[in-house]
């Protein structure tokens, strides 16, 4: 069994590139870049990429584990879900507020899947739940939805910052804060992965 010291390290070690990974590719739409971080930005990008590759390992995992099926597609819809939202501004080329009808109409395919075969829903969702990576995965999700939300209230920027710059600012927190959520819930799932593998 290895030293739960070392694991420990190593589980900061990744945290820490994470968070490092997150800050310099907001340095780099920023200085390098001279980006505001809007809908087209590196941030943004991989953002959507990050969602997109967390959703399809559940779904991968879903195929490989037939007796896992019903909750790794739920928690692959479910991120699927969320980079339909991300690409909002995509799908208001074809209608405006169109990603509600994309998102829902996965959201109901992923819960009738998991409705029609209730014990592999449960299987698959403990086996999410009692996985090692799943508390990271847990606090991505909360960075994402709750504490990026909260950073990015506008009038608390509003009321510390003067001047026109106060969007700015607020976006670029609330990116940030969201791009690192996302990468959390990608190193999650592809410890999660990599688990069911190689069955440890």
């Amino acid at each position: 069994m290895q030293n739960p010291i070392i694991k420990q390290v190593i589980t900061f070690l990744i945290l820490a590139v994470c968070a490092a990974f997150s800050a310099g590719v907001l340095l780099f739409d920023v200085v390098g870049l001279g980006d505001q971080v809007k809908e087209i930005s590196a941030t943004e990008i991989i953002q959507e990429i990050f969602l997109l590759a967390t959703a399809a390992l559940f779904f991968i995992q879903s195929r490989k584990h037939k007796n896992l099926r019903g909750g790794f597609i739920l928690a692959a819809g479910f991120f699927g879900c969320m980079l339909i939202r991300e690409l909002d501004a995509l799908f208001d080329y074809i209608h405006l507020g169109a990603w509600v009808y994309f998102a829902s109409m996965l959201a109901i395919y992923s819960l009738c899947w998991a409705a029609t075969t209730p014990k592999t829903t449960l299987n698959g969702l403990y086996a999410l739940v009692e996985d090692e990576a799943f508390p990271v995965l847990l606090f991505g999700l909360v960075t994402i939805l709750v504490f990026s939300r909260l950073m990015g209230l506008h009038f608390i920027w509003q009321a510390a910052i003067a001047g026109d710059h106060v969007k700015l600012v607020k976006n670029l927190v609330e990116e940030g804060i969201e791009l690192f959520g996302y990468t959390l819930c990608l190193a999650a799932a592809m410890r999660i992965s990599w688990v069911k593998k190689t069955g440890k």
